[in-house]
């Protein structure tokens, strides 16, 4: 096993998706449009309510983080979701490649995606509201963007894991998956308003834990970004091995194939 090798496989999947890509006009909207649009209203509501410039801080980081994460998700959950509706999963699987050469490939591709779309995003925020995405400095930002960047590859394999699992309804959980998110990891507003049990469920997931520590540049409070960058990495070492027993399973159990039909 050369190491060119594991890096032709890796980069074919990176490959795959630019090719995709480029040829879907929507990859547009998904880039530019639609985060921009989010920003935006966020932006506008926040000054027809007359906010501080404090709490506009606040919100714009979470609309900010819930765009470069449902941008690098569904470039994970591409790997499968192109192949399903191509009815084309088998030939993915032909070819000798394992799944962390799929799942690092696109991850890779997302972050291009995702960095991009921060880059857009705290331009335009910076011109049209005043916000510094500078504030903590060039390491706070780079450590908040890794921990997103990790936690959207994990919730893109959960979405592959759920294809293989239970076929083709399952990809409605590429779309859902961080909505739900953004619901108990306190996007737009703090996870203290939130009812008990939620707050337990807030705590277990790693965004929680980027966003107050990116946040704390802007004196909100304390944060624990090392427990949420170990919650990370955790969840992407179980997500890949996951995935991994899910493709196996899906070959045995003639899945694979249904789903190419």
């Amino acid at each position: 096993m050369s190491w060119r090798g594991e890096l032709n496989k890796l980069l074919s999947a990176t490959y795959k998706n630019w090719i995709i890509s480029k040829r879907n006009v929507f990859t547009v909207f998904e880039l530019i449009f639609w985060p921009f649009i989010s920003l935006l209203s966020i932006g506008l509501l926040t000054r027809f309510l007359e906010v501080a410039d404090d709490m506009v801080a606040f919100v714009l980081v979470g609309a900010i983080a819930l765009s470069i994460l449902q941008i690098s998700q569904i470039d994970v959950a591409y790997i499968l979701l192109f192949d399903l509706w191509s009815k084309s999963i088998k030939q993915t699987f032909v070819a000798p490649v394992r799944g962390y050469h799929l799942v690092l490939g696109a991850m890779l591709f997302g972050v291009a995606r995702g960095s991009a779309v921060f880059i857009i995003l705290a331009a335009a925020s910076r011109y049209l509201f005043g916000f510094d995405f500078l504030a903590g400095g060039a390491a706070t930002v780079l450590i908040f963007l890794a921990g997103i960047f990790v936690t959207a590859a994990s919730i893109g394999m959960v979405v592959c894991i759920s294809i293989l699992l239970f076929g083709q309804r399952a990809d409605v959980a590429a779309w859902s998956l961080s909505g739900i998110m953004m619901l108990v990891s306190g996007v737009y507003y703090p996870v203290s308003i939130l009812p008990w049990p939620l707050q337990i469920l807030s705590k277990s997931i790693p965004l929680t834990y980027f966003l107050e520590f990116y946040r704390s540049a802007y004196g909100y409070g304390s944060h624990q970004v090392l427990l949420g960058m170990a919650l990370a990495l955790l969840y992407f070492a179980a997500s890949l091995l996951i995935l991994n027993l899910a493709i196996e399973r899906a070959r045995t159990t003639g899945m694979m194939l249904r789903l190419s039909e």
